[in-house]
């Protein structure tokens, strides 16, 4: 049991099921946007994460896979994933 209520798990199926229905693996997407990141007033953003997620905006990207929770997964760089939102994303051709 994760602690969640049944509702709330429930949603988050349904999300990950709509994105993966919306997407495959496979498609180039652009991203639209990005949400800035929400950190405790303490802690500072030395990993660049926010600085990552900005330059993504604008560029096209291979979708690579999909997490429990319906984000998509991007390899920006080499040695960077990450996952990103489907309603921060556009498609812009499909696999076969």
């Amino acid at each position: 049991m994760d602690g969640y209520p049944d509702s709330y798990n429930h949603l988050l199926g349904v999300t990950a099921h709509m994105a993966r229905k919306k997407f495959k693996v496979g498609d180039k997407i652009r991203v639209t946007g990005y949400r800035p990141g929400k950190y405790a007033p303490d802690v500072v953003d030395d990993m660049g994460t926010e600085e990552l997620f900005k330059s993504l905006v604008g560029r096209r990207y291979t979708i690579r896979g999909f997490d429990d929770y319906g984000h998509i997964e991007l390899q920006p760089k080499r040695l960077h994933t990450v996952w990103i939102e489907p309603d921060l994303v556009k498609l812009v051709g499909r696999t076969l």
